[in-house]
């Protein structure tokens, strides 16, 4: 017993020995955190739209090409820092980003789509209600401006927002759990937000009276006047 005790002991002094030369050789780790596994099963959706039909040239896997399309999207870092930080080269990177965005982009139709049956509808109206008590709202809609490069031309200046700079002024309309249900990318950023309300579908569904007895709630009082 003593004797399984002191070999346990010795090993454990060995573990601690070699944690402490890789912090001596590599240095503390600047976060230390436990990260969630949201990737361990990507969905076939996206996997049979970016990958290769080959493996030639050592092709990059489908989760790999993802997991550099949304580092893209929550940094906005530089093509080229993504290059180095995959260890592939830049012109691959933005092939990547463009095919793998527009993978997600077909699949828009499929999830972003506003409730249809009752269940579905009575279900997001429970959610706005015991979230914040409103009765019978179905979703949340409002504009938001995503900044862009100039597009340059004669036209260049319509897309300069009344913060100063350039951006789509898109229009967002989603459910007690903030996903979207409803989206209007197409408008220049000097396009009031009125103006992309009144020309979308989500406003003519509600003038038809597609959603009876349900409230659509906006975050501008000017619009309001659509809701039934």
């Amino acid at each position: 017993m003593d004797r399984d005790l002191l070999i346990l002991e010795q090993d454990n002094d060995i573990l601690l020995d070699l944690v402490v030369l890789d912090l001596v050789f590599n240095g503390v780790p600047r976060q230390i955190y436990i990260r969630n596994s949201h990737f361990n099963s990507m969905p076939d959706l996206i996997e049979e739209r970016v990958e290769y039909i080959h493996n030639l040239n050592n092709s990059i896997s489908p989760i790999n090409q993802l997991l550099i399309t949304l580092r893209f999207y929550a940094t906005g870092c530089h093509q080229l820092s993504l290059a180095h930080f995959g260890g592939i080269h830049k012109s691959t990177v933005c092939r990547i980003i463009k095919k793998v965005t527009e993978a997600i982009c077909q699949l828009s139709e499929e999830y972003i789509k506003m409730p249809a049956s009752d269940e579905d509808i009575r279900r997001v109206q429970i959610g706005f209600f015991e979230k914040a008590y409103f009765p019978r709202v179905i979703a949340l809609i409002d504009c938001t401006h995503v900044k862009i490069q100039s597009p340059g031309a004669i036209n260049a200046e319509i897309f300069r927002n009344r913060k100063g700079y350039f951006s789509l002024n898109v229009q967002g309309a989603v459910d007690s759990s903030y996903k979207f249900l409803n989206l209007v990318a197409r408008w220049p950023g000097s396009t009031h937000d009125a103006t992309i309300f009144y020309n979308s579908l989500l406003r003519a569904c509600f003038e038809r009276n597609d959603y009876p007895n349900c409230f659509l709630l906006v975050m501008k009082p000017k619009i309001t006047q659509c809701n039934r």
